[in-house]
């Protein structure tokens, strides 16, 4: 597989040729394993941080491609670098990504697509998880994701993780009381959060950034592009916040 047909595997047609027109150096490159902060120092020495940070993470995920993942895990996995590059791109107008720390677990092989939901093995579990039985792999929602499937998305999480049995944890927007007045009874949000055992919120305003694409102090900003998104806009203007909620659910792998 060429460079050019692995970013267009992961859906980056659109930047594909503003990618292969900005090398980056292999030295630059080597930071992001010896020395990860020179490596995010070096925007400033850029005239095009984003697109500088764009193609060193699409280099360095085409360089991680491994045997020893299945291709389409793999192709799946990355593809959340187009998912932030198209926010990135929403945001600026530029070619471009800025999400790298959140990225840097897929280059480094923590984290993986496996059907709707990314799951991440985490090096420190938080502490309203520490009493949850081992293993643990944390859920991550990414954009778009069909959360209809999420029982099978956890089975091959458990196969590709060869675990017989797993507690899964999340903390997400998804899981927020707030929100859950809001929808109807067929919602698959409402189906995804009554999966989990809720344990606690906070008032991170995640929420808004999901449902409205930023987060601002100016609620009028705010543009409701669906009704969940307009009902949420009328909560916060009569001055109440949107929580989220984590919490964990446990499974056992269905073996065939």
């Amino acid at each position: 597989m060429t460079k050019k047909e692995f970013i267009i595997a992961i859906g980056g047609e659109k930047y594909a040729e503003a990618v292969l027109s900005y090398p980056v150096k292999q030295c630059e490159l080597d930071l992001f394993y010896s020395s990860y902060d020179s490596f995010v120092s070096l925007r400033k020495s850029k005239d095009d941080p984003g697109l500088y940070f764009l193609s060193s993470f699409i280099q360095l995920a085409y360089e991680a491609l491994s045997d020893k993942v299945p291709l389409d895990i793999q192709l799946d996995t990355f593809s959340d670098i187009t998912t932030w590059e198209r926010w990135y791109q929403r945001h600026t107008g530029k070619i471009g990504l800025d999400r790298i720390n959140w990225l840097r677990n897929h280059i480094e092989g923590k984290l993986f697509r496996l059907g709707e939901l990314q799951f991440e093995r985490i090096d420190n579990i938080p502490n309203w998880a520490s009493n949850l039985k081992f293993p643990i792999l944390f859920v991550h929602i990414p954009e778009g994701a069909v959360l209809r499937k999420t029982e099978e998305s956890i089975q091959k999480a458990l196969g590709f993780f060869s675990f017989d049995e797993c507690t899964f944890i999340t903390h997400s927007w998804l899981l927020s009381p707030e929100i859950e007045g809001m929808l109807s009874p067929e919602s698959s949000i409402r189906y995804f959060a009554s999966l989990f055992t809720l344990l606690g919120t906070d008032d991170d305003r995640q929420a808004e950034e999901r449902l409205f694409g930023e987060i601002s102090d100016d609620i009028d900003k705010y543009v409701a592009k669906t009704s969940l998104a307009g009902k949420a806009k009328e909560l916060l203007l009569s001055g109440k916040r949107i929580r989220s909620g984590y919490g964990y659910l446990e499974r056992n792998r269905i073996k065939q």
